[in-house]
């Protein structure tokens, strides 16, 4: 985890989520650069995030939810990293109250 970002970073969002059934998320990669180089940096979602976000009737699988949901997800991701709000692994994570808080 960076201490803080050298310079003005650039975040992309990577194609190709995918569903983590140990942690039950939705797992998806941010590329970071920065004056410094780039990084990769793991950033998940949880189920109950997703489903928490939309009505029980139209639940469907938490891969379906993310991509509907990927530009709200994706800009949680982003306020989250440049925030430096990493979790002890490093990674980011994506809870019912940042998303539907």
């Amino acid at each position: 985890m960076p201490a803080a970002f050298k310079g003005e970073p650039s975040i992309v969002f990577r194609r190709g989520a995918k569903w983590n059934r140990d942690l039950s998320t939705v797992d998806f990669m941010a590329e970071v650069s920065d004056d410094e180089g780039q990084q990769l940096i793991v950033c998940r979602i949880a189920r109950e995030a997703l489903e928490d976000r939309v009505p029980s009737a139209e639940r469907v699988d938490p891969l379906a939810l993310f991509k509907r949901l990927k530009g709200e997800v994706c800009a949680v991701a982003e306020n989250k990293l440049m925030a430096l709000d990493f979790e002890l692994d490093d990674s980011i994570l994506i809870r019912s109250e940042d998303l539907n808080g």
